[in-house]
């Protein structure tokens, strides 16, 4: 377990420093013991207040879609502490393109 002690103490720094944030499903991972990863289903909405909150450039977002699929996520990282913080965020896709430097925006 304590090879998980830098994550979790992450998770616990951003719960003191953001308490009015979304809440997410936070993983730790012996896999990979020293990330954090943030998810948010369904409202994009929520991983752009993380993504903001962190000061991640909205030019490190990635985004894909589900091929003939109504879903689309996001993705990008940062450093917290030593421990990298991934952010996912799944959602609708949007019909028409979406401008690169807001792909998170909700569906329309």
């Amino acid at each position: 377990m304590n090879s998980l002690a830098a994550a979790v103490a992450a998770l616990a720094s951003l719960v003191e420093r953001f308490p009015d944030l979304p809440a997410a499903d936070a993983t730790v991972s012996t896999i990979f013991p020293d990330r954090l990863s943030l998810s948010f289903h369904g409202d994009l909405g929520r991983f752009e207040a993380w993504r903001a909150a962190l000061d991640i450039s909205p030019a490190l977002v990635s985004r894909e879609e589900e091929i003939g699929g109504p879903l689309m996520w996001l993705k990008a990282e940062t450093v917290l502490d030593g421990v990298t913080v991934r952010l996912t965020g799944y959602g609708p896709q949007r019909a028409e393109a979406v401008d690169p430097a807001a792909p998170w925006e909700a569906a329309t």
